[in-house]
């Protein structure tokens, strides 16, 4: 008997201690999100930039989430001190970025939606301000390379090196 009650404290302990790794952005925000319709037949969908250019060129000045099969919608931004800068409940709004923002600025967002089957799902992550490309530059993913497929075309956004 005592074995057996060992054992099966062993097996919670081992199935309560295990963490998952992954590659995603972790921001205090971020906490309580709901990101999967797996198995609900659910279409809808979330798309976030990671990138915009607030430089008034007429490309990607504005970051918003694009959205498929959504009826509403709460985005918010927030800066790195985790202060609130953006919140819209209006599809299709975005945010102009802090004019006094350096390059590189990284922001954090939270979307918050629900779809037209009445599904709950959200999206988490960070996203940069840029006027220039910084070396060492991650995959970028600008609103003009937005397609069905998500973000599959190719940007026609020229940025020049950073110094």
């Amino acid at each position: 008997m005592m074995k057996q009650f060992t054992a099966i404290c062993l097996l919670i302990l081992v199935l309560t201690s295990c963490t998952k790794k992954d590659n995603s952005i972790s921001h205090t925000n971020c906490d309580g999100v709901l990101t999967d319709t797996s198995g609900t037949g659910d279409t809808a969908r979330i798309y976030m930039p990671n990138a915009f250019t607030p430089n008034n060129d007429g490309l990607n000045d504005i970051i918003k989430p694009f959205t498929k099969s959504i009826q509403s919608i709460n985005f918010i931004v927030y800066d790195g001190n985790n202060n609130e800068v953006f919140s819209t409940n209006q599809s299709g709004t975005g945010w102009p970025g802090l004019s006094t923002a350096n390059s590189g600025s990284i922001y954090y967002y939270k979307i918050k939606t629900v779809t037209l089957q009445n599904h709950h799902i959200d999206k988490c992550g960070a996203f940069l301000q840029l006027s220039c490309l910084p070396p060492k530059t991650p995959d970028l993913y600008f609103e003009d390379q937005i397609t069905a497929n998500g973000f599959t075309a190719v940007t026609g956004e020229s940025l020049p090196n950073c110094p």
